[in-house]
């Protein structure tokens, strides 16, 4: 049913994209999309705007839906609780890789002769 459901949202979603991006940009919606806004005369009802409005009121719908049948399905349960805390066991000092000191790893420096002792 869930599947069913998502499959629906999704082909309504895409749907509801080309019906937004199919709308013509005219001067009297009210400057939105760069539109003047005002400019005298009677509004122009766009034709896409009814098939728009049930396809986002379906999605919205549809939306609650899916997340209202997908809230209760199952036991939850914390993967925390099945690790047992006897078998795991801290690690110590011992576990840890023996590293050399930096001393022993870096090569020696090129002694330079002090200032004075060239004179």
């Amino acid at each position: 049913m869930t599947a069913f459901l998502l499959t629906l949202n999704a082909l309504v979603c895409i749907s509801l994209v080309i019906l937004i991006l199919l709308q013509r940009n005219d001067p009297a919606s009210g400057g939105m999309f760069g539109g003047a806004g005002g400019a005298g005369g009677p509004a122009i009802r766009n034709p896409l705007a009814t098939p728009t409005a049930y396809l986002a009121a379906a999605f919205l719908i549809l939306s609650l839906v899916i997340a209202y049948t997908s809230k209760g399905g199952g036991t939850h349960h914390s993967v925390v609780g099945e690790v047992d805390a006897a078998t795991t066991e801290p690690k110590s000092e011992t576990h840890l890789l023996d590293i050399a000191p930096a001393e022993e790893l870096l090569p020696e420096a090129p002694q330079t002769p002090s200032p004075t002792e060239g004179k």
